[in-house]
């Protein structure tokens, strides 16, 4: 009987999954733990009532990114804003491990965006742009569309927080200034040991440095290891940055 009970309970969890999977979700800047919400943000109106076609009756997951869910009914669409009922509001806690990524800008737009994307995916929580001795570009030349790639990210793989981008950051600030917890760096030339060989304390924060196209220099790996910081290597071949930086992370989020 206990068996079946739980069998039950299972099935009953999975058809919940199930059922908030189906949705779409969406991150609001709004309190969700009420009756209603209005949306009137401009790309959120215009992604839900011309590119999703929202109607009325149609459902939809709300995220206020602070943990907090709640399923969402439209009440109303027009010109100016969708009107949605709101119920089933549920908070989850937010884990308290910090993977940062410490990401080189590359010297394609699309690459960094791809990488960006992926780690949002993946669940990094913080992303720091950096500059490094071999960056050909120095800045993000569309700041609002990197946001918009890594919300979409989020919402897509609902997430229940959005990852945490930070303003550009020197090379020199960051060795100066060096994160708190485990700093590990890749590198296709010169390494410690491999990352899936690495013993990492999960309890820490871990601080993932990946570097541009054409690597770190060998001042700047001589850097990592100044400040306590190790060097990976992922296999036997040379990887391109992006690679590099979805695969790492794979490793680092499954241990």
């Amino acid at each position: 009987m206990e068996k079946v009970t739980e069998i039950c309970f299972l099935l009953e969890m999975i058809a919940l999954f199930s059922y908030f999977c189906a949705m779409q979700h969406f991150f609001i800047d709004q309190d969700i733990s009420g009756k209603h919400v209005v949306i009137s943000d401009g790309d959120l109106l215009h992604q839900m009532r011309h590119v999703l076609r929202f109607e009325k009756g149609d459902e939809c997951i709300f995220l206020d990114n602070k943990g907090g869910r709640a399923k969402g009914i439209i009440e109303n669409v027009d010109k100016k804003g969708i009107i949605a009922g709101l119920s089933e509001y549920e908070t989850f806690g937010i884990p308290k491990q910090k993977i940062a990524l410490y990401i080189a800008i590359s010297k394609k737009p699309a690459t960094f965006e791809l990488i960006l994307q992926k780690a949002t995916e993946l669940g990094v929580t913080d992303i720091i742009p950096m500059t490094t001795d071999r960056c050909q570009v120095r800045e993000i030349r569309n700041e609002q569309r990197i946001l918009t790639i890594i919300k979409e990210a989020a919402e897509q793989c609902e997430r229940l927080t959005l990852p945490h981008m930070y303003p550009i950051l020197k090379w020199r600030n960051f060795i100066e200034n060096k994160p708190e917890g485990e700093i590990l760096t890749g590198d296709a030339r010169m390494s410690d040991a491999k990352l899936s060989e690495m013993e990492i304390d999960t309890n820490e924060s871990v601080n993932l440095v990946i570097g541009p196209e054409g690597g770190l220099t060998d001042s700047e790996l001589s850097d990592i290891h100044k400040i306590g910081g190790k060097i990976f290597i992922l296999g036997n071949t040379v990887l391109r940055m992006e690679t590099a930086a979805i695969a790492a992370l794979s490793i680092v989020l499954c241990r």
